[in-house]
């Protein structure tokens, strides 16, 4: 159907830090979705289980998401879906929000 868009899921997989969040930036900038929808799980934290994401790479992706979001035009939003250290989960939800916000 001509003008509409359809779904892609990618699910970002990488033992190295700033290969993920490459990853994240890349699969973003080449998105041309009318919605972005985020799986937020936040057990790829460097304290949780993944062991992988600082609690500011939550706030860059949370920014590559809104700013994907403003070159669409398109609406964005997300479900938190993990993230098991509770010492860390809150800071980490905190820092994809303000990322997300432009705070």
């Amino acid at each position: 159907m001509e003008g509409k868009r359809y779904a892609t899921i990618h699910n970002p997989v990488s033992p190295d830090r700033s290969e993920y969040l490459e990853d994240v930036a890349g699969r973003l900038a080449a998105t041309r979705a009318d919605v972005i929808a985020v799986s937020a799980g936040f057990d790829n934290h460097l304290q949780d289980w993944g062991g992988v994401l600082l609690t500011e790479d939550y706030e860059t992706i949370g920014r590559l998401v809104r700013e994907t979001s403003r070159r669409l035009s398109a609406g964005c939003f997300a479900v938190l879906e993990g993230g098991y250290n509770h010492r860390v989960l809150g800071e980490s939800v905190l820092a994809f929000l303000s990322g997300l916000s432009g705070r």
